[in-house]
């Protein structure tokens, strides 16, 4: 009997040992020790914003730019920082569930996502706002949107609330590095001005953190 139950604990201790020494795939969120996560996320934004005219149904809403400031990493190539040099780009596309006026105020909702991009061809340019999307995306999130607009005098405010759904390691630094992880929130606070109908609709700036 004694030597049945060391020779099952024998048993037991190698497959545990066999267990742990299997890798367990990831969901392309997750890639492994060697991947260094910046969990507390703080982005400084610079961008502009383009709305779908009068009559459009259902009225579209893209606002695109660069990060000025990404924590933990390097964003730029060059020494003058703008959208020519910058590592890192975003792209948001959102729908407008509704639209209040409030006296001067005008207060949009609108949902949608957005895309962080690393883009080591720095090629942004805001004369072709498809730019800002065509590097490798390495964070997506959901967002939810309120901007208010004073019509008086053209400037506005947004909040955000986001989502992350989806984020991927890239190479930055000679390591690994991955922005946050699926399901975390971070808030967007953007000020800008309207120039409709433009190109562009107008022009926002500000900063992203987590919480």
């Amino acid at each position: 009997m004694t030597k049945a139950l060391a020779l099952l604990g024998a048993l037991t201790l190698g497959l545990l040992a066999s267990a742990a020494a299997i890798a367990i795939p990831g969901n392309g969120n997750r890639d492994g020790a060697s991947v260094r996560e910046i969990r507390r996320l703080s982005m400084e934004l610079v961008g502009q914003f383009q709305n779908s005219g009068p009559g459009v149904t259902p009225p579209t809403h893209s606002h695109y730019g660069y990060l000025a400031y990404v924590r933990g990493l390097s964003g730029f190539t060059a020494p003058t920082q703008d959208e020519h040099s910058a590592l890192f780009t975003f792209y948001s596309e959102a729908a407008t569930p509704r639209v209040t006026a409030n006296g001067p105020l005008r207060v949009v909702t609108r949902i949608g996502r957005v895309t962080i991009y690393r883009d080591p061809s720095t090629n942004g340019d805001f004369a072709r706002p498809a730019s800002f999307r065509d590097g490798t995306p390495v964070l997506v999130a959901r967002l939810r949107q309120q901007v208010v607009t004073d019509t008086v005098t053209g400037s506005l405010t947004t909040f955000h609330q986001n989502t992350i759904v989806s984020t991927r390691p890239f190479a930055a630094g000679g390591r690994r590095v991955r922005l946050g992880h699926v399901g975390q929130t971070f808030r967007t606070v953007l000020n800008g001005h309207v120039t409709m109908p433009g190109p562009p609709s107008g022009y926002i700036a500000g900063y992203a953190v987590s919480g």
